[in-house]
């Protein structure tokens, strides 16, 4: 099984040549080239079936320019679904699903759970606020609110375990757990966004010790979407995860990893 990562959550799965976009998204930069995300755009567009983990803009918002009129299946909760509809995507193309459903997408089995977005605590906010980015560039910074106003999350946040060739990944879209929920422990690798807290370190600590993975990737911890969004430093981090005898690494944009 191959895994790449392509920015924020958007993640990759191949196997025996079938592939699973998640969370496809071609960043909003203040300053850049169109060339990357041209890039970006052909190798979402050889994905089979895309995976949405919940509703928010940079998660869901390039779908439409991505896959309108293909053969591609969009597979997302109700809200999502609902907000891609009004962005012109067309009801056939759309697969509703809810926690609990399990189902075959070529030679993965997915497996889905509830999960719960992150809270934005006061210090991100704050972080967000008030650093010299924001200040000259308040007017994208308010579209990038307005945009998460639009594209709403809901509660609606999923988990997925997909299984191929013997081995088991585990996906999340944002960094939280729902409570009530029993999840499987000890897949062979789990992928966590390291982003959108004020410290992301504590916030997924839990999460891996409730998990207890084999391997840890991060991803989500890049600058996608400035000034909303920032880098997010993951060497201290993966070298304490590392000390703790976890395997574990930043994901490296285009990379391709055998699992």
């Amino acid at each position: 099984m191959k895994l790449s990562w392509h920015g924020t959550a958007s993640i990759l799965l191949e196997s025996d040549g079938y592939r699973i976009a998640f969370d496809p998204f071609l960043t909003i930069p203040l300053h850049e080239t169109t060339c990357r995300r041209k890039l970006h755009a052909i190798k979402y567009r050889t994905a089979r079936s895309v995976l949405v983990t919940h509703g928010h803009f940079d998660h869901i918002m390039d779908i439409p320019r991505l896959y309108k009129d293909s053969d591609t299946l969009i597979y997302a909760t109700s809200t999502p679904c609902k907000t891609l509809m009004k962005r012109s995507m067309e009801r056939e193309q759309l697969r509703v699903i809810i926690p609990g459903a399990t189902f075959k997408l070529g030679n993965f089995t997915i497996r889905v759970y509830q999960g719960r977005h992150c809270r934005f605590d006061v210090g991100i906010i704050l972080k967000t606020l008030f650093k010299p980015d924001s200040f000259l560039h308040l007017k994208r910074l308010m579209e990038l609110v307005k945009l998460n106003r639009i594209y709403a999350e809901n509660g609606e946040t999923l988990f997925y375990e997909i299984e191929a060739e013997g081995k088991r990944i585990q996906l999340l879209g944002s960094m939280g757990l729902d409570l009530d929920t029993v999840y499987p422990t000890g897949a062979d690798v789990l992928i966590l966004p390291f982003q959108g807290t004020s410290n992301p370190a504590r916030t997924v600590v839990p999460i891996i010790n409730r998990l207890r993975p084999k391997r840890v990737y991060l991803d989500h911890y890049d600058n996608t979407f400035p000034p909303m969004s920032s880098h997010v430093d993951t060497v201290n981090f993966t070298a304490r995860l590392l000390r703790c005898g976890i395997p574990a690494a930043a994901l490296k944009r285009g990379k391709v990893y055998e699992i």
